[in-house]
């Protein structure tokens, strides 16, 4: 039996990589235990699937290039296809990442790209989420892994945006396969692919840690083969009382996190966005935002729709443990000035903005102490 090829990599491979090495068994300083993507970052590191930036750091919002993924891919799955020289004369050689793209073309990771990229193509520049999908099924493929086929069926039927692939495309199966193996998941509460946006740092580590788990439970005997038959559906619930209220549809702050990093790529940092600019929300009746208003409503709306129908509702508060990715936040009392929660570290957030110099900028750290003599405010959906 095929096994698992980072269960033999060692520390002078990891050492070896181009990549900066990471920092084993210590937590990056810009990854807190409260980013979304902690346990899965850690996780990847230590195992030496996925390498830190330098100075303590992993930069986990950096876009991946197709040249990382294939060195990671390999590097974890693959250990014992690395040549240790390449020839000469290849369109690859002098790269740092020349080894590992030698062992991609031998295990022909980008053959369900074939119609639209090549690994070249897509060496040094961001790599899509469907792009990522279709590496992880020539993975899949190579360690014999099958999904049940009620899975299959079922989350065909799920995607809301899989009918931007054909099914002769050769995208629309791996996307179907990672949904159906939890590999991959969708990035709002429809379970949208958004196979277009890019794959970051943080989602890369997540991804592999994912892909590590089905792989050995297929070496264990422990994932459900294709035939698989599901478990009996459960009884249904009891009608509820008429005094029960609704289950509220809440997106986990993965999921929001997801979402903004998918509008950070249609509104990259720097994008003009003035005061002048004025978004209508849904959940607010004819209300009209504008300004820093527009784009952190947007955001908000983006991550949990229409709350109204989803059993959600607005609450404010100004507890600085309690606030979550996805949270609007006044910087003032007077509330002139409103962001958008990226991240929550243990002491400060992260923030996305509009209308900040009359752009969107991404990345700003506030502390909590910053906030407490604003006399901030938190607008929140997440439950109490």
């Amino acid at each position: 039996m095929r096994k698992i090829g980072f269960l033999f990599l060692t520390l002078t491979l990891v050492l070896s990589l181009s990549l900066t090495v990471f920092a084993t068994g210590s937590e990056f300083s810009d990854v807190s235990e409260q980013h979304w993507a902690n346990e899965f970052v850690e996780k990847a590191a230590q195992n030496g699937w996925i390498a830190g930036v330098g100075e303590g750091k992993f930069n986990p919002d950096a876009r991946v290039t197709g040249a990382e993924w294939y060195t990671m891919v390999t590097s974890t799955f693959f250990a014992d296809k690395i040549p240790d020289q390449v020839p000469a004369g290849q369109w690859y050689s002098g790269k740092w990442y020349a080894q590992f793209m030698a062992a991609d073309e031998q295990l022909a990771l980008a053959e369900r790209l074939d119609d639209y990229a090549t690994s070249q193509d897509i060496a040094e520049r961001p790599l899509t989420r469907a792009e990522m999908a279709a590496v992880i099924f020539k993975v899949l493929e190579w360690y014999d892994v099958q999904a049940p086929e009620d899975k299959l069926t079922e989350v065909e039927q799920s995607i809301p945006d899989l009918s931007n692939y054909d099914m002769v495309d050769g995208r629309y199966g791996p996307i179907i396969k990672c949904y159906a193996l939890g590999i991959l998941a969708g990035t709002d509460s429809k379970g949208t692919f958004n196979g277009e946006a890019d794959m970051t740092r943080a989602q890369a580590a997540v991804t592999l840690c994912r892909l590590a788990d089905v792989i050995e439970a297929k070496e264990n005997g422990t994932l459900p083969g294709p035939d698989d038959k599901p478990d009996p559906k459960p009884e249904p619930e009891p009608e509820p009382d008429p005094g029960d209220q609704p289950t509220a549809k809440v997106p986990t702050e993965a999921e929001a996190y997801d979402i903004l990093m998918q509008i950070k790529a249609e509104y990259p940092h720097g994008t003009p966005w003035v005061n002048d600019k004025t978004y209508h929300s849904p959940n607010y009746g004819t209300a009209t935002f504008s300004g820093c208003a527009a784009f952190t409503q947007m955001c908000q709306d983006r991550i949990f729709g229409n709350f109204n129908e989803n059993g959600l509702s607005v609450h404010r508060h100004t507890d600085f443990d309690a606030i979550k990715v996805g949270d609007i936040i006044s910087e003032d009392d007077t509330g002139v000035h409103k962001v958008v929660v990226v991240e929550k570290k243990a002491d400060s957030v992260i923030v996305a903005e509009g209308n900040f110099s009359s752009e969107v900028r991404w990345g700003r750290e506030i502390t909590h102490s910053e906030l407490e003599s604003n006399n901030y405010g938190v607008r929140t959906l997440y439950p109490n």
